[in-house]
């Protein structure tokens, strides 16, 4: 089977381009199952992911005594590996019908084949940590797949409930989207045979801090496309429709002068209709609610540049600085 091809956002990252490439081809090597439906599922999903996780854990490996080193490839192809297992998974459990602009595996080839295809994915990622080599990383793996299934759970916990606070909130976060940024990171610098031990804190909240600020800004984009969304005919307000509050909603939730009509709209839970959804993004919008969650991206992306700005390595900082910029400017 072909490697899938690189996406264009690395075309400004010429010195990612082997690596990523090699990342991609360890992907593609590990996850011919035998089982025709698997193979095809699986490859349905594989060219439309960005791969943000494995060129930071490519761009941390710069911390180790080798850049871009052969087990900084397996470590970043396990990783997104996993972190197409958890898509997959989430899709299952969120009944989604799309994924990354594609109709998602359990819609396509329906739930079973869709465990199997996740399931499978986990035994590569499992197979690529251990070619790596590096027991450090293990732990590290296992401690991230911890945190997922907490940040899992809390979602879980708190569907539908309408006195989830934002602290709470950031809990779930951190497990479900930060823990694979920090795993990503912390993948480079141990991929090497040795490492500064020093570094290791500093790179694990560097990385949370990616995750963290890139999933607030995507309940940003996701609130402010409920329109645009509407207008083109597409599906809006699913996560809301599921029970899952995101910072909007939770912000909203917290103003006195909008949270009795936004709790009559979301006790309506996945019966609420287009045009109550549009009720509720106009109240959101009245409400401080916006203006909170840019307070909270504005500080997230301050200490994200600080934190950029202690590593050692200049060429790696500015890598860092304006992959961060490509993130932090997209528009979905």
């Amino acid at each position: 089977m072909a490697t899938p091809t690189l996406p264009k956002i690395w075309e400004t990252f010429p010195e990612l381009s082997e690596p990523l490439q090699a990342i991609l081809a360890e992907m593609s090597a590990s996850w011919h199952i035998g089982f025709d439906e698997i193979d095809r599922a699986i490859r349905s999903q594989l060219n439309a992911g960005k791969l943000v996780r494995p060129a930071l854990t490519l761009i941390f490996s710069q911390l180790s005594d080798q850049d871009y080193n052969k087990s900084a490839i397996s470590l970043g192809a396990s990783v997104e590996l996993l972190h197409l297992a958890t898509l997959i998974h989430d899709d299952i459990i969120d009944e989604s019908k799309l994924r990354r602009g594609h109709e998602s595996i359990q819609s396509q080839f329906g739930k079973d084949t869709a465990v199997y295809a996740g399931d499978y994915l986990l035994t590569g990622m499992f197979s690529l940590l251990d070619s790596a080599d590096r027991p450090v990383a293990n732990k590290l793996a296992l401690t991230a797949l911890q945190e997922i299934l907490f940040g899992e759970l809390i979602q879980k916990q708190n569907r539908y409930n309408l006195d989830t606070s934002f602290a709470t909130y950031f809990s779930q976060i951190k497990g479900k989207t930060a823990a694979l940024f920090k795993l990503s990171a912390t993948f480079g610098l141990v991929s090497g045979k040795t490492y500064n031990t020093e570094l290791l804190e500093t790179v694990s909240k560097l990385g949370e801090n990616i995750g963290i600020t890139f999933q607030l800004l995507d309940d940003y984009l996701d609130f402010e496309s409920i329109m645009d969304n509407l207008s083109l005919g597409k599906p809006i307000g699913q996560d809301i429709r599921n029970g899952i509050y995101t910072a909007p909603i939770l912000f909203a939730l917290a103003d006195n002068e909008v949270n009795e009509p936004i709790k009559s709209l979301l006790l309506k839970r996945d019966e609420i209709s287009d045009s109550e959804m549009v009720v509720l993004h106009d109240l959101i919008i009245s409400s401080n609610a916006m203006i909170k969650l840019e307070s909270l991206l504005t500080e997230y992306s301050d200490s994200l540049i600080t934190l950029i700005t202690s590593l050692p390595n200049v060429d790696m900082q500015n890598q860092l600085n304006q992959l961060s910029q490509l993130l932090l400017n997209r528009h979905n």
